[in-house]
């Protein structure tokens, strides 16, 4: 998932907020690292900084901003034997569980922080009506991305699959190259705010065929190792406390959110704005969360990026959700983790 902001720095905006006070410290520095990209999904981070949250939870967070959730992996699972270990990560669904399994059985996600279905968008041809229009024609998305994971499920709910059609990779910006009149690409699946600029230039000649809504939906997650959960007892759940009142306050404060992405991240708030509007802030497991990863986990299978025998939803460890909300964590996820 994809909770877009301008990225008007390099590969990494090297300049890290930091926030709250040794006293009563988390452990033995009194200092926590969170590696997060700068997508609107993580605004609960943004408020908590602002707001003091994490100063309230006698915690000294420090946030570095990462061009991305793959860059933010790196690092993380680069830092794990090191001297100044990064105690939480913020990354998508896909990445989290790619890495998981290939990478680190020791990563975990603790919860999700947001998701979103209305800002994954299909964008096609003017003549393409219908799900059943697409059979047999070129449709464009970026492969591993939360795009194509709405791409095979839209197509699975219509009787139909990626070998009905033909799948071209692109990048998400492709569609801004498109011409509707000549190219035999039918449709592309993308994320906003790609469709509405489509759109914009495109006029009568496309439309918005669906949204994910009903099929998918990109997540936004806070990770960490289990490792340092056990060596750093309660931080996660002060952690979650925080970040839970850092989502209360964005919900009611959208001029903060979008003057906190302009301040730290550039002029352009458009993206921002967008997945303000359309995002569901969570802090919490619940049975769709549990559903759309099973789903999630079928289509990684499918597609042979996921080993047949790993069960998706064991990525979460439901426990520091179960100690601070267990009104958000359903059942299933409960036992998960006995």
């Amino acid at each position: 998932m994809r909770f877009a902001a301008p990225l008007v720095f390099g590969a990494l905006l090297a300049a890290a907020i930091g926030v709250g006070t040794p006293a009563e410290a988390a452990h033995e520095d009194g200092r926590v690292l969170i590696l997060a990209p700068p997508f609107v999904g993580a605004d609960a981070i943004w408020m908590a900084l602002t707001q003091k949250f994490f100063q309230e939870e006698r915690l000294a967070v420090t946030v570095k901003w990462v061009a991305s959730g793959r860059d933010a992996l790196r690092a993380f699972h680069d830092s794990q034997e090191g001297k100044q270990r990064i105690g939480f990560v913020v990354v998508n669904e896909i990445l989290a569980l790619n890495f998981w399994p290939r990478g680190d059985r020791d990563f975990t996600v603790i919860a999700p922080l947001a998701r979103d279905a209305e800002a994954y968008v299909v964008v096609a041809k003017a003549e393409i009506t219908s799900a059943e229009g697409l059979k047999t024609k070129r449709i464009a998305t970026t492969l591993g991305s939360t795009s194509a994971w709405f791409l095979g499920e839209y197509l699975r709910a219509h009787g139909l699959s990626e070998r009905d059609i033909a799948v071209k990779d692109g990048p998400p910006n492709a569609i801004l190259g498109w011409d509707p009149d000549q190219s035999d690409i039918a449709a592309f699946f993308v994320r906003e705010p790609q469709a509405r600029l489509a759109v914009q230039k495109y006029g009568d000649k496309i439309h918005r065929l669906s949204t994910a809504t009903g099929y998918a939906h990109g997540y936004l997650l806070l990770g960490t190792s289990k490792r340092y959960a056990l060596e750093h007892p309660g931080v996660a759940e002060r952690i979650l406390r925080a970040l839970d009142r850092g989502r209360r306050h964005a919900a009611d404060h959208r001029d903060e959110v979008i003057g906190f992405a302009r301040e730290m991240f550039g002029k352009d708030t458009t993206s921002v704005e967008a997945d303000y509007s359309s995002m569901e802030r969570l802090i919490g497991i619940d049975r769709m969360t549990l559903d759309d990863f099973r789903t999630l986990g079928r289509w990684t299978k499918d597609a042979g990026l996921l080993e047949a025998t790993v069960e998706p939803t064991a990525l979460f460890d439901p426990a520091p959700l179960r100690a601070t909300f267990p009104e958000r964590v359903v059942d299933d996820a409960r036992r998960s983790s006995q």
